[in-house]
C-alpha cells in the first residue's frame, strides 16, 4: 500500500469513529427526551376541570356505622387476629346518598377489608403510625369505589374499636 492509501485508511478510521459516537450520543439523547416529548404532547390535551363540589368546613357531621370485620393477621400460625368497628365521618347533608352508596357496596368493601388486613402482621398494625395508616388506606378506598370525580365525601375513618388478639 502506498502512503497515500494508509493515510485514507487512517482518515476514514477516525471518520468511522466520530460518525458512531455521533450516533450514539444521539440516541442517548433521544431517550432521554422521550418522556418529556410525550409528556408535552399528553399536556396539549384539553383538560376537562373536576366537577366544582361546595364543601363547607364548618358544616356539621354526622357517622355512617360499619359492620365489625374480624381478619387473621398474616402470622405464621394464624393465631393472631384483629377485630375491627369503625364508623364513616361525612358532612350531614350528604349522610343519606353516601350511606345508601355504602350499603349497597358492602360486600365489595367487606371482601376488600378481609384481603387486605389478611396481609398485615402484628407489626404493621404497631402504634399510632400503624393505626393510621390502615385508617387512611381504607379513607382512600371507601372514597374511590363510591366516587370516581375524586373528591373525598368520606372525610375520616374512625375506630370504634381495634383489636388485635
Amino acid at each position: 500500500m502506498s502512503d497515500e492509501e494508509k493515510e485514507n485508511n487512517k482518515k476514514s478510521g477516525s471518520g468511522n469513529m466520530i460518525l458512531m459516537l455521533i450516533v450514539v450520543i444521539a440516541a442517548i439523547a433521544g431517550g432521554i427526551a422521550t418522556p418529556f416529548v410525550v409528556a408535552q404532547l399528553k399536556s396539549d390535551e384539553p383538560d376537562t376541570p373536576p366537577p366544582v363540589v361546595e364543601v363547607d368546613l364548618d358544616e356539621e357531621v354526622e357517622f355512617i356505622p360499619f359492620d365489625e370485620v374480624t381478619v387473621n393477621l398474616d402470622e405464621a400460625r394464624f393465631s393472631r387476629y384483629l377485630r375491627i368497628n369503625f364508623s364513616l365521618q361525612v358532612a350531614k347533608s350528604q349522610r343519606i346518598e353516601i350511606e345508601e352508596k355504602v350499603n349497597a357496596k358492602a360486600v365489595i368493601f367487606k371482601n376488600w377489608l378481609q384481603i387486605h388486613l389478611a396481609e398485615k402482621s402484628t407489626e404493621d398494625l404497631r402504634g399510632k403510625y400503624g393505626r393510621n395508616r390502615i385508617r387512611r388506606e381504607m379513607q382512600d378506598f371507601f372514597n374511590k369505589v363510591l366516587f370516581d370525580d375524586g373528591i373525598e365525601r368520606i372525610q375520616e375513618v374512625l375506630f370504634d374499636e381495634f383489636h388485635v388478639q
